[in-house]
């Protein structure tokens, strides 16, 4: 499965990048803890939504589905990349699904968030290195 998220080209690129990050959305959303396996680096970390970091064996043991998603709107501001390593930032609008984890800490209802997401490029691949997710509301201004 992880062949059809790598980068065609031999080099890391900005539109591999992308192609990557698309398709690995799909495989963080589904229920293939197989291909979820296989998208994240062996030293993967995440600083969750719930504000708490984990580790790659915690996510791969997770239950199917918890990270089960509906609705799904993302727009990348910025796109880096250094060598082989490749960084998107920017926003997101992620309605969760019923019996996932970000249901069971915020409900049902669309959340708004602000993401990392760091990958590391290696035999011809981009491959899910650490993440970042905080779920923010929108600011007001200081009254008094």
């Amino acid at each position: 499965m992880l062949s059809e998220t790598s980068d065609a080209a031999e080099q890391p690129s900005e539109e591999g990048l992308l192609v990557a990050s698309r398709s690995h959305r799909s495989i963080i959303g589904g229920e293939d803890k197989k291909a979820l396996a296989e998208l994240l680096h062996p030293s993967f970390i995440i600083n969750g939504p719930n504000n708490r970091c984990g580790a790659r064996d915690q996510i791969v043991r997770l239950s199917e589905g918890a990270f089960a998603q509906g609705k799904y709107q993302r727009r990348i501001e910025r796109v880096a990349i250094t060598g082989n390593v490749g960084i998107l930032m920017g926003d997101e609008v992620v309605t969760p699904a019923s019996k996932s984890l970000l249901a069971d800490w915020f409900g049902t209802k669309p959340v708004r968030r602000r993401f990392t997401d760091v990958y590391l490029f290696e035999n011809g691949k981009w491959l899910l290195l650490g993440c970042q997710a905080s779920v923010i509301r929108d600011a007001h201004e200081f009254r008094g």
